[in-house]
């Protein structure tokens, strides 16, 4: 599905864009609404992108002067209702779904509901989830105008890196993302995902909140196979994968935190590298939901390096 921005800016003529299952906002050209008669925008000032096939998210990218969902700051990814008032520095925007969207036939993303959709057939992908550690307690101690700056910067960098090196972003959901390489197409790799994961703990050193309190991250990997379905959102695709691998790698993200590890790779990840001599093997988890338990594995080194590449 599709949906529009209404822009009404205060210096300029009003006009509409379409947006399918991304836009990007901003004062440079390459973005899909571009603000660049508004010195108040940020170059990469925010973000909207399709979740679940059928709802849009807001998310701010670390701007300078905020953004506003009918007037509350956004933090974290917030949800766009039609008619929904966004304002970008002095530029204030309607979003407007497509018919299909507000009659109440909203499409979940369930294997079981796929038939209605495109699917093709069960391909293998490299998966990485990363999440905050300890969001909420920061959260708690820091202005939320600082927060969203904070918090938009690193969806910003972390999703450069991911790009960059090769994934394709299929979800953020609350502090966390979701990432793939295959999949959906495209020939699957460890090697590459494994590179991101350490430069995401490498970026994540270099930043700290106020209160000079660390950032610090669980990012787990896991090799599996997805179904892909054209009702979803990534960044450069019309698909989003599903799958129990999907579900295996969010549980593997909760295991790290339990097992204090900030990387953590399942064994199907580890096979399928030519070498394991950087990982410990921490045996076997127990994964929620999941009768058989997964063996595990952690990076050798407490404090990881980014890839020269990335």
């Amino acid at each position: 599905m599709g949906a529009k921005l209404q822009v009404h800016p205060t210096q300029a003529d009003p006009f509409e864009v379409t947006i399918g299952n991304t836009a990007t906002i901003g004062r440079t050209r390459e973005n899909t609404v571009c603000l660049n008669f508004s010195p108040l925008a940020s170059r990469q000032h925010a973000m909207i992108r399709c979740h679940n096939g059928w709802q849009y998210q807001l998310i701010d990218l670390g701007s300078r002067n905020g953004t506003y969902l009918n007037d509350q700051r956004v933090v974290m990814p917030a949800t766009l209702e039609h008619g929904a008032k966004i304002r970008v520095a002095d530029t204030v925007m309607t979003f407007m779904e497509e018919a299909d969207a507000t009659e109440g036939e909203h499409l979940q993303v369930t294997v079981a509901d796929s038939e209605s959709s495109t699917v093709f057939e069960a391909q293998p992908a490299a998966l990485l989830v990363c999440d905050i550690r300890g969001f909420s307690t920061l959260s708690e101690k820091i202005p939320s105008g600082d927060l969203a700056q904070l918090l938009g910067a690193w969806f910003r960098e972390s999703g450069n890196l991911i790009v960059r090196g090769g994934g394709t972003i299929d979800k953020f959901l609350g502090d966390a993302v979701l990432a793939y390489w295959g999949g959906c197409g495209g020939g699957e790799s460890c090697e590459p995902a494994l590179e991101v994961a350490l430069a995401l703990q490498r970026l994540a050193t270099e930043r700290v909140w106020s209160s000079n309190e660390p950032l610090r991250i669980a990012v787990a990997l896991h090799y599996g196979y997805v179904t892909c379905t054209n009702v979803g959102m990534a960044a450069e695709r019309d698909a989003t994968i599903i799958g129990d691998a999907v579900n295996t790698v969010f549980r593997l993200e909760g295991v790290s935190k339990d097992l204090g590890e900030p990387l953590l790779c399942s064994h199907d990840f580890v096979q399928q590298l030519a070498s394991a001599a950087a990982f410990r093997d921490l045996g076997d988890q127990a994964l929620k939901g999941k009768s058989q338990s997964v063996r595990v594995f952690g990076w050798g080194e407490r404090f990881v390096t980014a890839s020269p590449g990335l």
